[in-house]
């Protein structure tokens, strides 16, 4: 027998908006760091800490209770959800091992062509692009450092 003050949702809006008052506290610790209201260290984490506490409040106080069953994927779909978490899995070891631009365009080829099942030469210039288009914000624009691997670019 459940109760109906305790239910899932009711639940998940007390945990957002105790996560909110914490945000949002630590928002107010950093306050005194700030040079102006807007602009600071205490900006992200009390937005974040409003946004929590102001969803959560509307999260326990909805009355809509939904009684759909919802259906795992199965087939295909499940296939590529494995897939595609597992290729971002790999992507962690091929950027050590190969370097940030050649496990960038592998991995974007790869899942370009798995999601999107596009044709393999759409995929290679779709990801070829990508990764360029990356490259040349995060390493020339911005000069951020990325591994490199055994192949330095």
């Amino acid at each position: 027998m459940t109760s109906t003050f305790i239910s899932d949702k009711k639940v998940g809006g007390i945990i957002a908006i105790l996560f909110g008052c914490l945000s949002l506290y630590e928002g107010i610790k950093l306050y005194p760091l700030n040079k102006n209201l807007l602009t600071g260290d205490h900006t992200f984490p009390g937005f974040i800490g409003l946004l929590l506490i102001i969803f959560g409040l509307a999260v326990f106080f909805d009355r809509k209770i939904e009684t759909n069953q919802t259906n795992l994927p199965s087939g295909r779909t499940r296939i590529n959800i494995i897939l595609s978490i597992s290729i971002l899995f790999i992507y962690c070891l091929l950027i050590v091992l190969f370097g940030y631009v050649i496990a960038t365009l592998i991995v974007s080829i790869s899942l370009i062509k798995m999601i999107g099942n596009y044709r393999w030469l759409f995929s290679v210039l779709m990801g070829t692009t990508i990764t360029a288009v990356l490259y040349y914000l995060f390493i020339v624009l911005l000069k951020i450092p990325f591994p490199s691997g055994y192949f330095a670019f």
